[in-house]
């Protein structure tokens, strides 16, 4: 197995910085489509607090090892978390099926943006799809 020093420096810093820091305080998530269509919006409590547990269970794969065809629909997330100091921050990541996301980052993806997979992703996909109308809303 070869030294990674940016997995071995994600790892020890998992709960300080990076995607794992900010679960507690995540206050939106915006499911995009591949044209940028809004897909969902997670607000309510209890739709935020499963995102939250699925997010805070993500575990960093090697890229070689199941990185997901570019040709294959993906979907963009917007995951907005409040500072200690009250300002809003957002971060932007790209979720593939099979539950593969990395974050869209400027800087070279070995050492800001690996590849992680849930380990539920069947229970990460129906989080994220469309909103169904709701008996109350059909009548």
């Amino acid at each position: 197995m070869t030294f990674a020093p940016g997995k071995t420096l994600r790892a020890a810093t998992r709960n300080w910085i990076g995607p794992f820091a900010r679960t507690r305080r995540i206050v939106k998530v915006t499911v995009r489509d591949q044209n940028f269509q809004v897909l969902r919006v997670l607000k309510s409590e209890p739709d935020l607090a499963a995102f939250r547990a699925l997010w805070s269970e993500l575990i960093e794969v090697d890229p070689r090892s199941g990185t997901p065809a570019l040709e294959q629909a993906h979907h963009s997330l917007i995951i907005e978390w409040s500072e200690r100091g009250g300002r809003a921050r957002s971060s932007h990541w790209f979720y593939h099926p099979g539950g593969f996301v990395t974050l869209l980052a400027v800087l070279p993806a070995i050492w800001v943006a690996p590849l992680y997979r849930t380990p539920e992703p069947e229970a990460f996909a129906a989080l994220l799809r469309t909103d169904q109308k709701r008996p109350s809303e059909s009548k």
